[in-house]
C-alpha cells in the first residue's frame, strides 16, 4: 500500500477505506499519506484529479471524515472507522461542562454554538459571527477549531465559494464545519455508544491487519491518553 501510486478520486476513496486512517501528509512512521501515494504534479492544478480538492470532496460525499482529530495536522478517517474514534476520542462532558470546569475558553464555546446552529458554516463567516475578524483574534480563533476537531465535536465539512455582497464569487474557497453529530447524521452513520476503552480495543483490532507495525505502535502511543 506505501508504494501504491492512486491518480483517481475513486482509487483514491478505496485507498481511503482500506486503510481507514490516511493523513494528508506524511504523519505516521511506516504508514503512507495521501501525498505519498499521489503524483506531485498532480496537486494543485485545479482539475478533477487534483489530490488537494480531493479532500473536501471524501468529506462533503462521506466517505472520510476530515479534520485535525490527532493534533494540528489534518487527517481523514474512514466512515467505516470514524464512528469508533469519535467514541475514543470524545470527552465525556459537554461543550458547556468543559467550560465550566475552566477546560475550555469562552470564544470556544460560542464557536461551537454557532457551528451546532449553521450546518456547514463557511469559516469566514464563522469568524463573523463570533465576532473575530481582527488579526489578534486569530490565534484564539485557529486554536478554538483545533480544540473542537481533537475531541471530534466537530469535523470538516467541505467548502463553499466565498462571495461579495453582489454574489459574485471572491477569493478562495472557504472551509466549512459542523458538528460531528450532524455530518454522521446527513451520512447515515450510526453514532456508537462504546467506552474509550472498548472503542480503542475495536479500532486495533479493525487496522491491526491493515497497517504495518510500526504505525500501529505510532497511534497506539497518540491515543493512549484518550483511553486510560
Amino acid at each position: 500500500m506505501s508504494h501504491l501510486i492512486v491518480k483517481t478520486y475513486e482509487e483514491a476513496s478505496r485507498a481511503v477505506e482500506q486503510l481507514g486512517i490516511l493523513p494528508l501528509s506524511g504523519l505516521i512512521p511506516g504508514h503512507p499519506s495521501l501525498d505519498s501515494m499521489t503524483e506531485p504534479a498532480a496537486w494543485h492544478t485545479g482539475t478533477d484529479t487534483d489530490p488537494w480538492h480531493w479532500r473536501d470532496r471524501f468529506a462533503s460525499e462521506g466517505i472520510a471524515a476530515y479534520g485535525r482529530f490527532t493534533g494540528s495536522r489534518p487527517i481523514l478517517i474512514a466512515r467505516e472507522v470514524f464512528p469508533l474514534l469519535k467514541c475514543l476520542l470524545a470527552s465525556s462532558q459537554t461543550v458547556q461542562e468543559r467550560y465550566a470546569a475552566g477546560l475550555l475558553a469562552r470564544s470556544t464555546v460560542q464557536i461551537y454554538e454557532i457551528i451546532r446552529q449553521n450546518r456547514g458554516i463557511e469559516v469566514r463567516a464563522l469568524r463573523k459571527a463570533a465576532g473575530m475578524q481582527n488579526k489578534a483574534d486569530k490565534n484564539a480563533f485557529d486554536h478554538a477549531l483545533i480544540d473542537l476537531q481533537n475531541t471530534a465535536d466537530i469535523v470538516i465539512s467541505g467548502v463553499a465559494e466565498n462571495r461579495d455582497d453582489q454574489g459574485r464569487k471572491s477569493g478562495w474557497n472557504g472551509t466549512c464545519y459542523m458538528l460531528a453529530d450532524h455530518w454522521m447524521e446527513e451520512h447515515a452513520m450510526t453514532p456508537l455508544q462504546l467506552s474509550p476503552t472498548d472503542a480503542k480495543t475495536q479500532l486495533f483490532a479493525w487496522l491491526k491487519p491493515r497497517w504495518e507495525e510500526e504505525a500501529l505502535w505510532y497511534l497506539q502511543k497518540k491515543l493512549a491518553p484518550f483511553s486510560s
